[in-house]
């Protein structure tokens, strides 16, 4: 097993990140005094998420420190990651891009307050094109949370609508 303060941890090797016993009771039992974000990478390192993923979805700063404290109270350990396949882009087609925003946005309007939502569903329902979406996009974007999970959504989404 590689220490966090290997060498050649971020640039040769992908981590994985499991929860111990220790740290599978911790998330149930609330018992330490967890800053909130190691609370969240210690509920996000479920087994399947690799170090890349979970520096998608916060800053490699606040992940490293939580990482390290976590792995240093035994909530955590660290694995070498089997590697990834890599896949290159999908292209899409313009239907098939409108197709993949509206399904997203609509997935996400539950996200969103009463008056909200009904303004952003009225909105996907009325759209004829990419152009239409954009309004949705900003109003997701405008209204929802910045949770780590909801960002990544977000991102994906205003991909989607810019490219």
């Amino acid at each position: 097993m590689l220490s966090r303060g290997d060498k050649r941890f971020r640039s040769e090797i992908n981590m994985l990140y499991v929860k111990t016993d220790a740290g599978r009771l911790e998330v149930q039992a609330r018992a330490l005094t967890l800053t909130p974000s190691q609370r969240q990478v210690l509920i996000l390192c479920n087994g399947d998420r690799q170090e890349d993923d979970l520096l998608e979805m916060m800053p490699a700063e606040t992940l490293k420190a939580a990482l390290d404290q976590l792995c240093a109270h035994g909530l955590l350990e660290a694995r070498q990651a089997a590697p990834r396949v890599k896949v290159g882009p999908v292209v899409l087609t313009e239907a098939e891009r409108y197709r993949a925003i509206v399904e997203m946005a609509t997935s996400m309007v539950i996200e969103l307050g009463f008056t909200a939502r009904i303004k952003a569903q009225l909105q996907i329902e009325k759209a004829q094109s990419l152009q239409d979406l954009t309004g949705v996009v900003e109003l997701l974007s405008k209204h929802l949370k910045s949770t780590p999970l909801m960002a990544l959504r977000l991102n994906k989404l205003r991909e989607l609508a810019a490219a």
